[in-house]
């Protein structure tokens, strides 16, 4: 069957609402390959690209890869749910492959540690097929404060994929873009704090942020090895929850995952079979988003309807004692942690590499190639978060960084999410998306994290630009 044919076959189901039980029927039928399947998204992303920037990179093995796995699949079958199934892949994420690896940034382009990452190889032994990697905000938004979200020296801006000039949030953009505008079925983000949640909101699309160590995070451009963490942004729950049995478990590079219990790992799609939230307590901590639009409130106020409707025991203001002292830190205590890891964890990951164009060795000799090197874009976007590490010459193994750690797990754990889940005996937190202290304190607790999509902004919204004043963040319709 000819390309042309299957995108005009009403049969074949839009690139825009396509699940991976659609992909199962039209391969085990044989309405089409993974080869057609590849070849269909290459001419979306080719269709599309151009204007929203959130593809950086095809991998030229893809089509060769997918008529192998079609032989493969003749002779004995399709190895699991994801044989034959395109997936696009973050920037950051090491891939064994012609495929650069450079977080968005100039200063890493040709520079390759050896192998690739764990999390991608599950991937190549599920039969998915690596389709290219997405552009992302530079450095996983660890560079800039006047930048813009889904903006990177490689790639350019990333836009949002509902509204004309919107932002698209980050720094996972790419991934939620390209997912959203059915540019592959389903994409790869990670996140430190909010950057797979946040775009998938803004996206309309789902954003998994598994538990640090479930998931493999070797040869992966980092900000901080103890928070970094790859999920998967798929159009369905369901869709993102098997490809996180795919890549969930243990890995002999990350040592964070030595401890995952499941030998071998569960199908977590057959969790997405029953819609009966009886038994199921859930809290509301109201006082960790205080400060959320009008709309999104509405909105969530439904959702929580929802809930209730599904046999949930809902209880309201399951607050966290911790959140008006959080509130009230500085930009550079709330960093102090995160920004004395960027500076070993990046030395480290330099290290490691087999080739390296530019003999770069720290955050400081990075920042000096980012100010001196044109193509990234300085003084236009600032080095403001490079020079946080600057800032304090303190080091991992400093006293100050461990009570800056013991204090945050206070803040985000006793006083905060585990402790205020102990006290109401809460089996889960209900928010919206960009409540900023619960994603924190998730974040640095290293807890999981499920966005689904909530709404969408009405139609008399008044259009509001971002800090940077070069995209738009709210207007009518935008997720």
């Amino acid at each position: 069957m000819s390309i042309a044919t299957i995108f005009t076959s009403d049969s074949f189901p839009s690139l825009l609402d396509i699940t991976l039980e659609d992909i199962a029927l039209g391969l085990d039928t044989q309405k089409f390959t993974a080869a057609d399947l590849t070849k269909i998204y290459l001419s979306r992303i080719e269709e599309v690209n151009d204007v929203f920037h959130a593809v950086l990179e095809i991998n030229e093995d893809a089509i060769r890869i997918a008529e192998a796995l079609d032989e493969e699949m003749k002779i004995g079958g399709r190895r699991g749910p994801l044989h034959g199934v395109p997936i696009l892949i973050k920037d950051n994420i090491v891939t064994d492959d012609h495929m650069e690896a450079s977080s968005g940034s100039l200063a890493l382009l040709g520079a390759k540690p050896v192998g690739e990452c764990s999390t991608v190889t599950k991937l190549r032994r599920a039969g998915v097929v690596i389709l290219g990697k997405t552009n992302l905000s530079e450095w996983a938004n660890f560079r800039a404060v006047n930048s813009s979200s889904g903006w990177s020296p490689r790639g350019g801006q990333t836009m949002g994929a509902y509204y004309p000039n919107s932002q698209p949030s980050g720094s996972s953009s790419g991934s939620a873009v390209a997912t959203s505008l059915g540019l592959c079925y389903a994409a790869l983000g990670t996140e430190t704090s909010g950057s797979i949640i946040s775009p998938a909101e803004t996206n309309n699309v789902v954003g998994l942020k598994p538990s640090r160590g479930f998931i493999g995070t070797d040869n992966c451009i980092p900000v901080s090895r103890r928070q970094d963490v790859i999920g998967p942004l798929a159009r369905t729950v369901k869709d993102a929850a098997l490809i996180l049995s795919a890549i969930a478990g243990k890995s002999e590079a990350d040592p964070y995952t030595w401890n995952v219990p499941f030998d071998p790992m569960p199908d977590f799609s057959q969790c997405c079979d029953d819609s009966d939230l009886s038994g199921i307590t859930i809290g509301i901590p109201r006082n960790s988003f205080s400060d959320i639009a009008p709309a999104v409130l509405a909105a969530f106020e439904n959702a929580v309807v929802t809930l209730r409707g599904l046999g949930g025991r809902v209880l309201d203001d399951t607050n966290f004692p911790s959140a008006e002292e959080y509130r009230k830190l500085d930009k550079s205590t709330k960093n102090f942690v995160i920004t004395t890891e960027f500076k070993a964890d990046l030395r480290s990951y330099l290290a490691s590499l087999q080739n390296n164009p530019h003999n770069l060795s720290s955050v400081a000799e990075v920042l000096e190639f980012t100010k001196a090197f044109p193509g990234e874009c300085y003084p236009d976007r600032d080095i403001e978060k490079f020079l946080w590490t600057e800032a304090d010459g303190t080091d991992v193994d400093s006293e100050k960084y461990k009570l800056a750690i013991e204090q945050e797990q206070l803040l985000a754990g006793t006083r905060g999410i585990l402790g205020t889940m102990e006290k109401f005996q809460l089996d889960v937190l209900a928010i919206p998306a960009n409540g900023e202290i619960p994603i924190s304190y998730a974040a640095k607790l290293g807890l999981p994290i499920i966005s689904v999509p909530l709404g969408f902004y009405p139609n008399d919204t008044a259009e509001k630009m971002n800090r940077r004043g070069n995209l738009i963040q709210f207007a009518p319709g935008i997720p």
